[in-house]
């Protein structure tokens, strides 16, 4: 079908393809001027990690330097992968629930990622309440002080030293962007419904409005009346 022949169709059935868009646009109006929903709350710890120094023997290395950095990296990495597990998530719930908050571990779990590079890690944590969230930071740092010896023997009867770098600041998340879209893909689709359906009309139509529709069945046009609409 040419152009001009889909543009005929559009100004036809204008009307059958602005229902749907002005339905859908009504339906996404008390949405769009309502503010999105923000997506919840946020807050990034970082945090060095090492095994108490030796005591000064007379064993001497090369670089006395080097080996306490390598064993932090070494620690840091340890602890990066623990805050992942729910044996972390349960340990933060339960010092929550001294505090008088129940956080299922579940919850707690969903919300942490780490990272690491090198000797500090950082700890990710989200959530839908503030203060819910600021507490579970405070709890994840003080698990990460005090409970790691219980699952690396290896770190010895001293278990390591954990220091933060950062003091916790909670900041709102922005909404998904499938929020802020949402009410464009609405309309959108309400569009697209409305062009379906005037083309759907048109096909299933059999009323002759032009020669050419004549000619194209086989039949010969005699006469014509042409249109002085304009």
């Amino acid at each position: 079908m040419e152009l001009r022949e889909l543009w005929k169709v559009v100004r036809r059935r204008w009307w059958l393809i602005l229902l749907p868009t002005l339905a859908a646009a009504a339906l996404t109006l008390p949405g769009m001027l309502r503010a999105p929903a923000a997506g919840g709350f946020a807050t990034s710890i970082r945090f060095t990690a090492a095994t108490p120094p030796e005591p000064e023997t007379t064993i001497g290395y090369e670089d006395r330097e080097y080996y306490p950095w390598l064993t932090s990296e070494y620690v840091v990495n340890a602890l990066t992968d623990w805050v992942r597990t729910g044996s972390f998530a349960m340990e933060v719930s339960a010092a929550l629930a001294e505090q008088g908050l129940e956080v299922p571990p579940g919850a707690i779990q969903a919300g942490i990622a780490a990272d690491n590079e090198r000797s500090v890690m950082s700890l990710h944590l989200s959530g839908a309440d503030s203060e819910i969230l600021a507490k579970t930071a405070e709890a994840a740092a003080e698990v990460l002080r005090t409970r790691s010896v219980e699952y690396f023997p290896q770190f010895g009867a001293s278990g390591v030293e954990v220091v933060a770098l950062d003091v916790p600041a909670i900041v709102p998340v922005p909404p998904p962007l499938s929020a802020r879209f949402e009410p464009l893909v609405r309309i959108g689709l309400g569009l697209a419904a409305g062009v379906a359906l005037a083309f759907l009309i048109e096909y299933l139509d059999p009323t002759v409005r032009e020669r050419r529709q004549l000619e194209r069945l086989g039949m010969l046009v005699l006469a014509e009346v042409p249109d002085t609409k304009g």
